[in-house]
């Protein structure tokens, strides 16, 4: 009974948690902290794409200490190395420190990605709610936006006052994350608890490897819902940091683009917020041809719109769209996994959309400075599309229930 008093507690830190690790002051910014420091666009497409190779080559192995040393030490060491982070980005004046600092930044996400989805459903789990987890990640996610809404248009202001500000004031929020963590309980099953295991898997790496990738190959309902997810979010995510570009193109400065961004993520908040209400109509399958469909459309009307109107609305309409899938989309995939490999799991669909973002990401910043971003844009669709189209097809083939 103190094991679940204790669990039950973590529910009101996660909200906690989720608001201090997600106030990201250089959210709506940090492309423009890299040309304020020299960098051209190709360049900062390279250190993106080195950024995501971090995270494919860092995700199953932090996935890993997520299951075996447990789902929060995994957050730890993460928020720690996230210290080191900004403090480099604060400190730091030579490129080179500049882009430890970023590198090290994607390592934070690794350690946090698949550990923290697995941290908040164990926990359901184990009080016997996990069919509450839709409604619960909704209501994260929704929190989640908000705090990254505000955090955009703070940061916007601060770095128009100094860009040191910013990265002093991660430094102490992941400081406060740090200390929050400290405070969660780590969810275990009996088998666990009786074994005294730290996490819940007793494989070495390699046997876990083994397992994560026998899992894979069996399982065609994870792997498509998994390609599915990590072609939309790579365009998404990419148009995200993009769009920073577009509208300081169209005279915009960093308040203005950072109180756009702040708007955006709380109408996001909202959609997020009762995702889960919604697809009780839409079900799995329509979510999932709804949101793939939409988002197309949506990004073609980004990419060849001539008014900023039209662009604005186009880029809203992109996010509530992302939003929506995002909650439920983490529901679907930790519903098909099992405790013991559920963060090595989810760290494999991380690493799907590192794989994304290499391709997407520096393939628009590439085409920007041989054509400009307009017509990158359009000319990287001619690809895009035809894919996330054979995506949709084959997670609604392998995922008949959903």
């Amino acid at each position: 009974m103190q094991y679940q008093a204790k669990l039950a507690a973590n529910l009101p830190l996660f909200y906690v948690y989720t608001i201090l690790n997600n106030f990201i002051l250089d959210r709506a910014i940090w492309m423009l902290f890299l040309l304020s420091r020299g960098f051209s666009l190709s360049q900062i497409a390279l250190i993106e794409s080195a950024y995501h190779c971090m995270n494919f080559l860092f995700e199953v192995p932090t996935g890993y200490v997520a299951d075996r040393y447990g789902k929060r030490a995994s957050l730890l060491v993460g928020q720690a190395v996230a210290v080191l982070s900004s403090g480099l980005l604060l400190w730091g004046n030579h490129w080179t420190v500049i882009v430890l600092g970023f590198m090290l930044g994607a390592l934070v996400g690794t350690f946090q990605s698949g550990a923290t989805s697995a941290l908040v459903y164990e926990t359901l789990k184990l009080l016997g709610k996990e069919q509450q987890f839709k409604r619960y990640n909704s209501h994260l996610m929704a929190v989640m936006l908000v705090a990254l809404g505000i955090s955009g248009m703070v940061g916007g202001a601060v770095s128009e006052v100094d860009w040191a500000w910013v990265y002093f004031g991660k430094v102490v929020l992941s400081l406060l994350s740090f200390a929050v963590v400290l405070f969660l309980t780590e969810p275990h099953t009996e088998e666990a608890m009786a074994a005294g295991m730290a996490g819940e898997t007793k494989y070495s790496f390699m046997k876990q490897l083994g397992t994560a990738y026998a899992y894979a190959r069996t399982s065609k309902a994870f792997l498509t819902l998994s390609v599915f997810g990590a072609i939309l979010y790579s365009m998404s995510w990419s148009i995200a940091f993009y769009s920073q570009v577009v509208f300081r193109d169209i005279g915009l400065n960093n308040s203005t683009i950072g109180l756009i961004n702040g708007l955006e993520t709380w109408v996001s908040a909202a959609v997020a917020g009762v995702a889960f209400i919604v697809e009780r109509w839409l079900r799995p399958r329509g979510t999932i041809l709804f949101t793939g469909i939409g988002f197309i459309l949506f990004l073609i009307m980004f990419s060849i719109s001539s008014t900023s109107v039209q662009v604005l609305a186009a880029f809203f309409l992109m996010a509530i769209v992302i939003s929506y899938l995002e909650p439920l989309l983490e529901a679907y995939l930790n519903e098909l996994l099992p405790s013991a490999i559920r963060a090595t799991m989810l760290s494999v669909f991380s690493m799907f959309i590192s794989i994304g973002m290499m391709i997407t990401f520096s393939g628009i910043g590439f085409l920007a400075d041989w054509t400009g971003l307009s017509a990158a844009l359009k000319l990287i669709l001619m690809g895009w599309v035809p894919l996330c189209l054979a995506a949709i097809g084959l997670a609604l083939k392998f995922n008949p229930k959903k």
